[in-house]
């Protein structure tokens, strides 16, 4: 019997969650559309009205990114999602190794977002911070969101993208430590997973080693909510886009979200100043002819 009540209880809850999301759907879509906003085209957030929003509103591209993993999904959409997601970060992974692009997460989940607005999956991209962990091992690497930074203007922590029904869409995994580095012999490839297990940020996962240190000294003390001061928007942030752990065979990763992000410029002028891959040469190049049959421009 008590199985039974069990199996009740989590099927009430699994319809409750449905009813929710259709409700948070609905209204986002409301108000999305009282703006101007067009939601039926793929990268609407490109569009005049939406700019316009985002300009007067910093955190307004959270609504879209809550349109994105709210909206419904029909079982063929699915499919279609598995079919193109996997097989898109895999071929993006093995082009920036093959390139040399270590630590390409910004450059590589910009990409993979825009890229998947042509092939016709809804995505969006996370920034925040990345922690690998082989506990056995005793291996740990943090890509903190707050750390030190190795030079001026360098870009902390780490950048995922989102595709329903993928939770974690990871292209860059396995560039993240460099050559000969313990940690590459439990990396996989991609992470591009489903179901994922919530987690609770701690002060390690979001700030680093070396800063947390040079916090303790000045203050004298150690504040174990230290990552709650210098990320304010942390934990109103994780209402909606929680964090997220995910074990891969030996591996545990912890993927804690700050922030959406989506590039601002079109997908050819991505890295349109740096000296390697751009957008327009991997959408010309490699995408385009590799992915033909599921490119839909602007089609839903």
């Amino acid at each position: 019997m008590r199985n039974t009540d069990q199996g009740e209880r989590t099927l009430g809850e699994a319809k409750r969650r449905a009813a929710a999301r259709k409700l948070e759907y609905a209204t986002v879509d409301q108000r999305l559309r009282r703006l101007g906003i067009d939601t039926a085209q793929f990268g609407f957030y490109d569009q005049p009205a939406f700019l316009a929003e985002e300009r007067s509103n910093g955190e307004f591209l959270d609504q879209y990114a809550i349109w994105v993993k709210s909206r419904p999904r029909t079982a063929e959409y699915d499919e279609r999602a598995r079919e193109i997601v996997p097989r898109l970060a895999e071929f993006l992974a093995e082009l920036f190794e093959r390139e040399n692009m270590h630590r390409s997460c910004v450059h590589a989940s910009s990409m993979m977002q825009r890229i998947l607005d042509r092939l016709g999956v809804w995505s969006f991209g996370l920034k925040g911070s990345m922690i690998m962990e082989v506990e056995f091992e005793n291996l740990w690497r943090g890509q903190c969101m707050c750390d030190t930074p190795d030079f001026a203007g360098a870009e902390l922590g780490h950048a995922w993208v989102v595709a329903p029904p993928f939770e974690i869409v990871d292209p860059t995994i396995r560039l993240q430590n460099p050559p000969g580095d313990a940690m590459n012999t439990y990396t996989p490839s991609i992470v591009a997973v489903e179901n994922t297990s919530l987690t609770r940020p701690t002060i390690d996962d979001v700030v680093g080693a070396e800063l947390r240190a040079s916090y303790a000294q000045r203050e004298g003390r150690i504040d174990m909510q230290l990552h709650h001061r210098l990320v304010p928007q942390l934990k109103e942030f994780s209402r909606n886009f929680p964090s997220r752990e995910v074990r891969i065979e030996e591996l545990k990763l912890r993927y804690v979200p700050a922030g959406v992000r989506i590039s601002d410029v079109v997908l050819e002028e991505i890295n349109g100043a740096g000296d390697r891959l751009t957008g327009a040469q991997v959408w010309n190049d490699y995408i385009a002819p590799a992915f033909s049959e599921h490119i839909v421009l602007g089609e839903n």
